[in-house]
């Protein structure tokens, strides 16, 4: 093996960019269990096997994104491996199925070797690199190790019975998630916080791409057309919100291990998967409507808490005052009060929806224009970030 010195590759590549289309179609493959609600509603065991498939694909993202943030180079044996896991993807997706003894050897053997992929993909840069330190080989051992576990794992929920699989894949699940979650060696050295935004943000335009083909059978078969238009708008609000947050307020330069931010990005898209199944239940006279509309209710609580929650890594001047926390929370609330009192007439309830989200938004537009000219007053007169901030607090309580 030819020995080198490892050289970071710089911003997002082409190949990966390539390589997360495939999520756009593991996305549609697990939302498609549910498209057939059972019972007049969304059915427990059904909603389960949806949640775990979409966080077995998540899971698959967020650890080969971990990888080529830390580690990337965009050598050909790297780019081989994100083509052989892009390939083994497919038959991932193909396995997601709600009879799960039908599917389950397939599913957890090709699971096992998606991770045995990338447990290779660190081993070959750990035994490549000639300038790694004892962090870096800390890091990367621990990581070989517990990918080659997790792998272990999947193979003998493979070769389970029927309910035992199911036991033993939720159990190499959360395996997966409190091993890499728990780990302080990641937190040793900051993480290449631009990429990981970047990663994270294309990953949610495919969830919230995903919602704009969940949301086109209100374009046909609709009495109304307002009815289409509210939800469209309601769709395009919710996208506005993360990317204005994501552009504006995002500290890009943040210096963070990144663990949390990718952890909250990925809950995010679990979040706006959901948000798609309450959308394409609206329109469904089979499905009641009080439960499709508490649904969808907290899907957009949820989004919004979420969203809200990334502010942690926000520039300096741009993070929580007593206003936006408040406003947010207030948001919130409404929308449970939606969900509940609108049963009478979902058209209301869509309008006031949509209203809230819009406030929301005008809100943030406005706090943010505020703590602009507050930062560009402290600049001229040489106040702090910290000063300034006080500054925006007394302003904004004055104005409350």
């Amino acid at each position: 093996m030819h020995k080198r010195p490892f050289a970071p590759a710089e911003g997002v590549s082409n190949i990966e960019l390539f390589y997360d289309l495939i999520f756009v179609y593991g996305i549609n493959v697990v939302t498609t269990l549910c498209r057939n609600p059972q019972g007049g509603f969304l059915d427990v065991g059904m909603w389960l096997i949806y949640l775990f498939s979409f966080l077995v694909i998540l899971q698959v993202w967020f650890f080969t994104t971990l990888l080529m943030n830390r580690y990337g180079d965009r050598s050909p044996f790297e780019t081989a491996g994100l083509f052989a896991n892009m390939f083994l993807l497919y038959f991932l997706a193909n396995g997601v199925r709600l009879e799960w003894h039908e599917t389950a050897h397939m599913f957890n053997l090709t699971w096992a070797a998606i991770l045995l992929n990338l447990a290779l993909q660190w081993l070959f840069k750990l035994r490549a690199y000639t300038n790694l330190d004892r962090t870096d080989r800390s890091i990367m051992l621990w990581t070989i190790v517990s990918l080659a576990i997790q792998a272990g794992l999947a193979v003998i929920a493979a070769f389970l019975p029927e309910h035992p699989s199911e036991v033993m894949s939720w159990v190499t699940l959360l395996f997966g998630m409190s091993v890499w979650g728990q780990s302080k060696l990641y937190r040793e050295k900051p993480a290449r916080f631009s990429h990981l935004a970047e990663r994270c943000s294309l990953l949610t335009i495919i969830a919230f791409g995903e919602m704009v083909v969940g949301i086109s059978s209100y374009m046909t078969g609709m009495s109304s057309a307002w009815y289409p238009v509210g939800v469209f708008l309601l769709t395009v609000g919710l996208f506005l919100i993360y990317i204005f947050e994501h552009d504006f307020m995002l500290d890009h330069d943040a210096r963070t291990d990144g663990m949390r931010y990718t952890t909250i990005s990925s809950w995010l898209v679990v979040v706006i998967g959901n948000l798609t199944l309450a959308f394409e239940y609206m329109p469904m006279e089979e499905v009641a409507f009080l439960p499709k509309s508490i649904y969808l209710s907290a899907c957009l609580v949820l989004y919004l808490l979420t969203s809200f929650l990334l502010g942690i890594y926000n520039k300096p001047q741009y993070r929580y005052s007593r206003t936006y926390v408040v406003a947010r929370l207030v948001a919130c609330a409404f929308i449970i009060l939606i969900g509940i009192g609108t049963s009478f007439d979902p058209g209301i309830g869509l309008a006031c929806h949509v209203a809230t989200v819009y406030t929301t938004l005008a809100h943030e537009v406005l706090l943010l224009r505020r703590r602009d000219k507050i930062e560009a007053m402290g600049s001229s007169l040489g106040i702090t970030h910290e000063h300034a901030g006080e500054a925006q607090t007394s302003v904004e309580h004055t104005s409350s």
